[in-house]
């Protein structure tokens, strides 16, 4: 398992820095930074998420969740809300910038790994695409600490 182990770890890594690398050089707009991208997906996924939620969902402290969120909001990119039952909830949502940007850049990202999926033979594809359950339980598997 060690081997399979250090392979995948190798190949997510790669994968990750490959997609980074490429949308520094095509993004059209001064590239966000990762963090901001992440909080953005999760934001357009969950509209009404609260700061905290958010910090869980990036593995976050709380402070610093709170420093992205003010660095976005001022950015244009988030809007802060009072939560309708409990004035003391902020939920945040996404402008109509960030939903441009986020939209590029997951078309940038769907378009470079569609392309490389369309390189792979049939049954490399089906490969790839029936080993995504399993890769999604293993992200969630390490998130949680092996809970």
């Amino acid at each position: 398992m060690t081997e399979t182990a250090v392979a995948l770890m190798h190949l997510a890594h790669q994968l990750h820095r490959n997609l980074d690398r490429r949308l520094q050089a095509d993004f059209s707009h001064p590239r966000p930074p990762e963090a901001q991208i992440v909080a953005l997906w999760h934001v357009r996924e969950r509209p009404g998420i609260t700061v905290r939620e958010l910090a869980d969902e990036l593995q976050l402290k709380a402070n610093n969740a709170s420093a992205l969120v003010t660095a976005m909001v001022n950015g244009g990119l988030l809007r802060r809300e009072p939560d309708q039952r409990d004035r003391r909830v902020v939920r945040l949502h996404h402008t109509e910038e960030s939903l441009r940007r986020i939209d590029e850049v997951q078309g940038n990202f769907s378009g470079y790994l569609d392309a490389a999926l369309a390189s792979l033979e049939p049954g490399q594809r089906a490969a790839v695409e029936a080993a995504l359950p399993a890769l999604a339980l293993i992200a969630q598997h390490v998130r949680d600490g092996g809970r």
